[in-house]
């Protein structure tokens, strides 16, 4: 589903649940986030006493995906909007696009390795040109598409998961797990043209090579001075990190996934964790973050089933897709005070991602199979 089909299996095991400790009675002030220059600093997150529940508010305005025919959708985690309002969702080997209204409007490539052809086609930016850019970490490759649907540009990547643009872009920041010595296991690295000129993000020190691919998973965004924040998937350690690389601070929830959870064997007592899911800067340096929360009910969707080797263990019911027990929660943390002032839950909708300043993207399930796509506009009133 994600970037890679591998990826996309293991995103299903996602789950949720917030929580956030209180406030040491006698804590000393702090300097302003962007005033820090100390690498290990750490901010626990709170809940502020005046949280509000009702400041944001969100209307969908819009259902794309056709059960059948030219418009369905059998995957969608990357997703931009162009300059004329047109929808693009990456589908692994072809790229399909809706108009303003939602209607399809066609399909931008098709499989393969050649020009325009894509393993694992992810859209990831519209530039002021009107230009969609669209990384394929299938076939290592950036490619630059015209509003006509024609190919202007393309490089080779050295590596590539998940990207976030610098600025308009005049770079890029990936997410991606390399052995590279000189990328030292770091899970976030800046590209310039086919270069990789920055890696950064914590060293992942595992002697299991799939282990340390896996904790490498980021949620990450950049702002326009372009500070990159980024968050490990299974936990709430959001870390801000400077153009050059250097950590400036870092915010955490420790009891953001509660249990001690096995990804692979859920039990009642160890169910499934939340997951970061997006995270954008306003204008205000205000830090928004989509999340999926597990509900209280999720227990009621599950059964138990014994596996070929003899345990026991928790499976979805017939008819119930592996989602449908998450909600999509956002929160608003004002970063000066480390607090979360602002939070609304959505119930049974699945949040991808943020689609600009005032909208964000949700998927949808009309039945086993069938996915579509709601866009939802953004409302804050704080």
């Amino acid at each position: 589903m994600s970037t890679s089909r591998s990826l996309a299996a293991v995103a299903i095991l996602l789950a949720h649940g917030f929580f956030i400790a209180c406030a040491p009675p006698d804590e000393p002030p702090r300097a302003h986030w962007t005033d820090v220059t100390d690498s290990t600093e750490v901010r626990i997150l709170r809940e502020s006493e005046s949280l509000c529940e009702d400041c944001i508010t969100l209307e969908r305005v819009l259902v794309m995906g056709d059960t059948i025919g030219e418009g369905y959708l059998r995957e969608a985690m990357h997703m931009v909007r162009d300059s004329a309002g047109n929808y693009w969702f990456g589908q692994y080997e072809a790229v399909k696009v809706f108009d303003a209204t939602g209607n399809f409007v066609g399909e931008v490539g098709r499989a393969g390795e050649g020009p325009m052809e894509w393993q694992i086609a992810m859209p990831v930016h519209t530039d002021r040109q009107g230009r969609v850019h669209i990384f394929d970490n299938g076939n290592y490759r950036h490619s630059v598409i015209g509003p006509d649907f024609s190919l202007l540009d393309e490089e080779r990547l050295p590596l590539g998961r998940e990207v976030r643009v610098l600025g308009d872009g005049e770079g890029w920041v990936v997410n991606a797990w390399s052995q590279a010595p000189e990328q030292r296991y770091q899970p976030l690295h800046v590209l310039e043209g086919e270069d990789v000129v920055r890696s950064f993000g914590g060293t992942l020190d595992f002697a299991d090579d799939r282990v340390a691919e896996m904790e490498s998973w980021r949620v990450f965004t950049a702002d326009s001075a372009h500070r990159v924040f980024s968050s490990p998937w299974y936990s709430q350690e959001i870390e801000v990190w400077g153009e050059d690389g250097a950590r400036i601070t870092g915010f955490t929830n420790p009891a953001f996934n509660g249990p001690s959870f096995d990804r692979f064997q859920m039990q009642p007592d160890d169910p499934p964790p939340n997951t970061m899911r997006a995270l954008r800067i306003d204008a205000a340096d205000r830090l928004w973050v989509l999340s999926w929360q597990l509900r209280d009910d999720w227990l009621d969707m599950m059964e138990e089933r014994r596996s070929p080797d003899g345990r026991v263990t928790l499976e979805m019911k017939p008819g119930l897709a592996t989602m449908d027990r998450f909600d999509g929660q956002i929160d608003v943390i004002d970063m000066t005070t480390a607090t979360v002032i602002a939070r609304t839950r959505m119930e049974g909708v699945i949040v991808v991602d943020f689609l600009g300043d005032d909208a964000l993207w949700a998927g949808e399930y009309a039945g086993a199979g069938h996915l579509r796509v709601g866009i939802w506009e953004i409302g804050f009133t704080p």
